[in-house]
């Protein structure tokens, strides 16, 4: 069997310019994505889908309170990122965020009093565009470079959020 780690560094340019840090933090994001997915979108019966919508309705729908001390300091990361001077960024333009869902994200970056669910719903909504741009080729594109902080706070929100849904 070949090496997916080995393979990634012989055959995709600047994977071996990423450190270790960089690599896990990478890998292990589709990893607590999916268990995301399928705790809050796959409950009921339902096929586990975290559209925009769908991630909306399951933090609207939970019985526990999702104050945070991470989803605080991740707050701060992509507001930081996102928004300067309460103007989309750059970075913000790329991540293509929805027409219906940017007004939201922005209230749940911007707003110093912005309740936990609307904090929690925007960062999902971040990290779900994360996700998208993840799978879809475009980190791939620039080998993921400068990523980490993304990762790393995508990874923390997630890994903070999914105990909120309970086992299934």
């Amino acid at each position: 069997m070949a090496d997916p780690a080995r393979w990634l560094n012989q055959n995709f340019s600047g994977w071996s310019n990423l450190t270790a840090q960089e690599k896990r933090a990478i890998r292990d994001f589709p990893v607590l994505w999916s268990i995301f997915e399928l705790r809050a979108t796959g409950r009921n019966g339902q096929r586990p889908n975290a559209t925009p919508q769908r991630i909306c309705q399951a933090v609207d729908g939970l019985e526990a309170d999702p104050t945070s001390e991470v989803f605080h300091q991740a707050k701060i990361y992509f507001a930081n990122r996102y928004f300067h001077a309460s103007q989309p960024t750059y970075a913000f333009n790329h991540l293509q965020v929805h027409q219906d869902h940017r007004n939201r994200v922005r209230d749940a970056l911007l707003d110093e009093n912005a309740g936990a669910n609307v904090v929690l719903i925007g960062l999902l909504l971040v990290i779900n565009r994360l996700r998208n741009n993840f799978l879809h080729g475009e980190k791939a594109a620039y080998a993921f470079s400068g990523q980490l902080n993304n990762f790393r706070y995508a990874n923390a929100v997630l890994m903070s959020a999914i105990p909120l849904w309970g086992e299934l």
